[in-house]
């Protein structure tokens, strides 16, 4: 319970530290625009600084917290070093990736979603950086430091449960982007923290989108216990964030249709059955090819 107790208190630092932050991160934005660097940033919602101050806050505060909860090494969160990593990086890239592909195509054939007028392939290579650096901060934070801590006084079962709802609660603590917050103060950050639990208000939208996001923390954590490895779960991570930020770039959603279908293609019901068909596919994969091949799993 006393390490129950840390990892809330963590969250709550994360909230702080992030509405602190992003005031500066937002100046900081608008200079370098204002030089004729990255122009775009001039034009960027404070929101999305908000976010990002949530993001770097969560990264500044994990090591302090992890020497606070005395965790002296890897292995006391039941991870162990991989030599197989790059095999099982790459499997689950390709397993998430293709799967949610193929989810995008078959949106795209019902008409749920059509092609922009104008295609800029040239913007999806650097989404691959992006989405691998996504992949490392959740997979270290969620599956390694969250789920390690929780397997310390659970059974895998109940600790997978409990990592995966802070997993998708955590991803619904979004401003509401019809917040604006008209005047950009040092403490501007906490104008925006009492509307990042707006989703929780939308029935269908919690639905749709926590159920998905619950399925693919239980899925990640799952491989992670499996492997004694982080890096399946980063794999499979890395590549449903490359395609689904890649098909919003080439794009537009026509309509929505919750609980069944969400405003993001990873976002609904039938991206649940996707992740469940993702989720066997790696099981199968580690238990006749991965594993058997190698029974102690290293």
């Amino acid at each position: 319970m006393k390490d129950i107790g840390k990892i809330l208190a963590y969250f709550l630092a994360v909230i702080v530290l992030g509405a602190l932050l992003a005031p500066p991160l937002y100046w900081l934005g608008q200079a370098v625009a204002a030089r004729g660097v990255m122009q775009f940033l001039a034009e960027t919602e404070f929101q999305k600084f908000f976010n990002r101050g949530m993001l770097v806050a969560a990264l500044v505060l994990l090591w302090p917290t992890i020497k606070w909860l005395r965790v002296g090494s890897a292995r006391e969160l039941g991870l162990e070093p991989d030599q197989r990593w790059w095999k099982r990086l790459v499997v689950g890239f390709l397993i998430a990736g293709s799967l949610v592909a193929l989810l995008g195509a078959a949106y795209l054939g019902a008409e749920v979603y059509h092609f922009k007028k104008e295609l800029h392939f040239e913007k999806t290579p650097p989404l691959l950086l992006s989405a691998l650096i996504v992949a490392l901060l959740e997979e270290g934070l969620f599956r390694g430091a969250i789920l390690g801590l929780f397997r310390r006084t659970m059974k895998p079962w109940p600790a997978i449960v409990a990592t995966s709802a802070i997993f998708s609660a955590v991803h619904f603590l979004k401003p509401d982007e019809n917040v604006q917050v008209e005047h950009v103060h040092w403490l501007a950050g906490f104008e925006l923290v009492p509307h990042v639990f707006h989703q929780f208000a939308e029935p269908l939208l919690l639905l749709g989108g926590f159920t998905t996001i619950f399925v693919l923390g239980i899925m990640l954590a799952d491989v992670t216990t499996r492997t004694r490895s982080l890096w399946m779960g980063i794999g499979l991570h890395a590549g449903l964030v490359f395609v689904k930020m890649s098909f919003s770039k080439l794009t537009k959603r026509e309509s929505a249709h919750l609980p069944w279908i969400g405003e993001e293609l990873q976002i609904g019901l039938v991206p649940v059955g996707v992740l469940l068909l993702a989720w066997v596919i790696a099981r199968l994969w580690l238990q006749y090819v991965d594993l058997r091949s190698n029974p102690a799993g290293r």
